[in-house]
């Protein structure tokens, strides 16, 4: 019995142990795979949809790059504006895409407007939401 009660603690703390450096990963793989498919940006909005987006997108990045920066935060305002003003008809036909879009923008949006502005950071966050942009367009041609 003695001999019982002394294996219990080493054998439920080895138990635990394992189960302490298993779970982790177990659970890295499943939030792996989601990460993949929330990363993902799917086809779904047509030339017209997204235009807009990337005329504006690009108007900031050329404000930017010029250091104009009224005009940029101009753009910056004029883009967010008119991507919200656009959710309710985007944000239904996929909500990963339109998320994804999102986030890149707000990305965009909180290094440009903080009150410690970062145009490198700004810079990468817009390019980053003109290529998903261009996943997200369908292809007019098929």
């Amino acid at each position: 019995m003695n001999l019982a009660r002394s294996l219990i603690k080493p054998v439920g703390l080895a138990a635990l142990l394992v189960a302490a450096c298993i779970l982790p990963t177990l659970w890295g793989a499943q939030d792996s795979k989601a990460a993949a498919a929330a990363s993902s940006v799917t086809a779904c909005y047509t030339a017209a949809e997204t235009a807009e987006f990337k005329r504006l997108t690009q108007a900031t990045l050329k404000a930017l790059a010029a250091k104009q920066e009224s005009r940029m935060v101009a753009c910056l305002t004029d883009l967010e504006t008119a991507w919200d003003d656009q959710e309710t008809v985007l944000r239904p036909k996929n909500e990963a895409t339109w998320m994804r879009l999102d986030k890149a923008l707000d990305r965009g949006i909180s290094a440009l407007r903080s009150s410690h502005p970062n145009p490198k950071k700004g810079e990468i966050a817009l390019k980053d939401l003109l290529r998903n942009l261009d996943q997200a367009t369908l292809d007019s041609r098929t």
